[in-house]
């Protein structure tokens, strides 16, 4: 064997003339291979400024001194080249990029960890492998972001910033127990702020949400007035008079703060009856849509007794007077409305709807925030008769410095064509926003404890 099997240097051999040749030979070579450092890589043909030992790897299409010399390490020797074929896990330092990279047989390939920036990655994992679904994945204990101080060339802060594509889309920090999640924070589905949890992963609860644009805070799992609120209508949404202080009512009475419009009739659908025999009582049954809601709002062992309530079925007239609200194509036209007077620059309004031959719609006014079975929306609803009864809260609030103090428009009821039928029950305006439960049933009036 006349060279050495790794960087291939010439051996002197026994009887040699002129030893010191190869040794010099050896020496260039160790001198080329030893601490190699390249001036380039990207070049296919020899620089014409190329100093005396500079070393340079060639690159692809090589063309004049260089050509067919791919890939090889080029030294620059008394005036001419001489190439260097590289051997697997030979290293070198590139200049010019300032990373390291090392022959892996077929090509020259950076050394990991060696680059400053990492550009257009299409999979990272950390300690796990990432995927399609998640193309950044990390598998750590821990994690820190550290802002860069400011003798370090940086201001001292630290903001991370999170973007989505559009108001529809979300944007959250899920966190999950054993792959399931139980906490999400962030803008889910609209631009609130929200923190929602869960107990198992599927049913989720809203327990805090901040309005993006008044800044209010509203705690839909802990709110004081939820499940006590007073009601500024006489007769608690009951539809049974001022006098109705107690858990019975009378006969079915339309109530004066409403108003009927475009010919729109009214009358009782059933009322729900206190000890009723549905039940187990012995006062009579209840009709069909009562127990309906009944059962929606109520549990099943607290189903035959309560404040008995009647239902309002109001019928659409012919009339197309005030101007048509289009939905989807479809125009509807004003049916009820509550009636012009009072109104305080925050108020809230809760109800339970059921369209019965078809859809019709709640229009929404400026500054209104609807929350239909739970969910927010800030569009105008459309209810059909498939969706069976819907919880209705409206909150309506404007700036006090721009209020009149009066407001027809706290909430409107439109049909779409005449003798088309649908459902109010336990109506309630309270003043200020308040979170209503969907499930609250009656809301108990102020004149309850009045002489």
């Amino acid at each position: 064997m006349e060279n050495t099997p790794n960087l291939d240097l010439p051996y002197i051999m026994p009887a040699q003339a002129q030893k010191h040749v190869t040794h010099n030979e050896a020496l260039d070579l160790i001198d080329t291979l030893l601490q190699c450092a390249v001036a380039d890589r990207d070049l296919s043909e020899p620089p014409e400024e190329a100093q005396e030992g500079e070393r340079y790897i060639v690159a692809a299409d090589a063309s004049g001194t260089w050509a067919g010399r791919e890939g090889t390490i080029a030294l620059r020797r008394e005036g001419g080249w001489r190439f260097l074929t590289p051997r697997i896990g030979w290293r070198a330092w590139v200049v010019d990029e300032a990373v390291l990279v090392f022959w892996n047989g077929d090509a020259w390939e950076k050394v990991t960890g060696s680059d400053s920036a990492l550009q257009n990655l299409v999979l990272l994992g950390l300690g796990t492998v990432a995927d399609s679904q998640n193309p950044f994945a990390a598998k750590v204990n821990n994690a820190l972001w550290a802002a860069l101080g400011s003798s370090e060339g940086g201001n001292g802060d630290l903001r991370y910033t999170l973007n989505k594509e559009g108001s529809a889309n979300v944007l959250s920090l899920l966190m999950q127990s054993n792959w399931s999640g139980r906490a999400e924070i962030g803008l889910v589905g609209d631009d609130d702020l929200a923190i929602k949890v869960s107990s198992d992963g599927e049913t989720w609860k809203e327990a805090l949400r901040i309005d993006r644009q008044s800044a209010q805070v509203s705690l839909p799992g802990t709110n004081l007035l939820r499940d006590y609120a007073v009601s500024l209508l006489p007769d608690s949404g009951r539809f049974a008079g001022n006098a109705a202080k107690g858990p019975s009512v009378g006969a079915f009475e339309f109530p004066s703060y409403l108003v009927l419009y475009n010919g729109t009739a009214v009358e009782s659908a059933g009322k729900f009856i206190t000890n009723n025999t549905d039940y187990g009582g012995s006062a009579g049954n209840l009709a069909v849509v009562v127990k309906d809601l009944v059962d929606k709002i109520r549990g099943p062992g607290y189903r035959r007794y309560g404040v008995e309530f009647h239902v309002a079925q109001f019928t659409m007239g012919s009339g197309t007077s005030s101007a048509a609200l289009n939905i989807g194509g479809t125009n509807y036209y004003l049916s009820l409305y509550p009636t012009f007077g009072p109104m305080v620059p925050g108020m809230t309004f809760h109800a339970y709807v059921r369209a019965l031959d078809a859809p019709i719609a709640m229009q929404r006014a400026a500054g209104q925030t609807f929350i239909r079975d739970g969910v927010r929306s800030a569009d105008h609803q459309v209810i059909a008769p498939g969706d069976g009864w819907v919880s209705m809260t409206i909150h309506h609030q404007v700036n006090p410095y721009e209020s009149v103090g009066y407001q027809p428009d706290l909430f409107q009821f439109r049909c779409s064509a005449s003798g088309h039928r649908y459902l109010l029950a336990c109506p309630a305006v309270m003043g200020g926003i308040t979170d209503v439960d969907d499930n609250v049933g009656v809301i108990a009036s102020i004149n309850r404890w009045l002489p």
